[in-house]
């Protein structure tokens, strides 16, 4: 069985969100203060970001938690992302989670995922791979392509579900066909290995080819490896299909 690898790094926390709407600074504030939960989420992430006004944690967290308090998801996660990064206040992994988890309960697939995440790593809370699994399928089941992946990789190494190889491949292909690289890696290994699909070289190699041409290193060795062994044409028939693929995901 090949080594399970996770990418799993605190960077995950990447954004707060969609980017507030281009209102002006003047109407969005008085749409806050008139209890418009968006208006007060939008705020908040003008706060935060220092988009159009100086930054401003305190102010921030404030809207946030005046939109929070209206069970605004958005505003949920993005206070769960202030206590992660420490941004006013020192990092608190705790009352992150606390966040993750009411935004995460309110629908919030990007939520969800950090959720299942943080319980992959052990970040905020002991490691546990059931509720990691649980997360992730909640994600997934709403299209976020990374939950996806770990979920594909959770069903293919047994991990906090049973072991499911042809499961694992239907979320991996789910998130390969939105470009993930390490789903599409992970797929070409399937399919090189006949684990949860039947082996197929040529496929292997499109899927490996998708990947490398995202910078997935490992990608580039697997294609190096299959075009020792597949036949000229086997060889320019997969080139022309990950070509074709490539396309359409542009």
């Amino acid at each position: 069985m090949r080594n399970i690898r996770f990418i799993l790094v605190m960077s995950f926390f990447l954004l707060y969100g969609p980017p507030a709407r281009a209102d002006n600074l003047q109407d969005l504030t008085q749409r806050a203060e008139q209890g418009d939960a968006k208006a007060q989420t939008d705020l908040g992430v003008k706060y935060v970001t220092g988009d159009g006004v100086a930054s401003n944690y305190e102010a921030a967290e404030k809207w946030f938690k005046a939109a929070a308090a209206q069970g605004e998801p958005l505003a949920e996660y993005n206070l769960g992302l202030m206590y992660s990064r420490g941004e006013g206040f020192p990092p608190n992994a705790l009352e992150a989670g606390k966040w993750f988890l009411k935004s995460a309960e309110h629908g919030d697939a990007e939520a969800r995922y950090t959720l299942g995440v943080m319980y992959l790593e052990g970040y905020g809370a002991p490691r546990n791979y059931r509720q990691a699994a649980h997360w992730l399928q909640l994600a997934a089941e709403k299209g976020h392509h990374n939950a996806q992946a770990y979920l594909g990789l959770m069903h293919l190494h047994g991990l906090g579900v049973d072991k499911q190889p042809e499961t694992a491949v239907h979320w991996l292909r789910l998130a390969a066909e939105q470009s993930n690289p390490l789903a599409q890696y992970e797929l070409g290994l399937c399919y090189e290995s006949g684990e949860g699909a039947p082996k197929d070289q040529e496929q292997a190699y499109v899927w490996f080819s998708l990947a490398a041409a995202q910078g997935e290193l490992n990608a580039r060795a697997a294609m190096d490896k299959l075009e020792t062994e597949l036949s000229a044409s086997q060889l320019t028939k997969a080139q022309q299909r990950a070509g074709e693929m490539r396309q359409i995901n542009h």
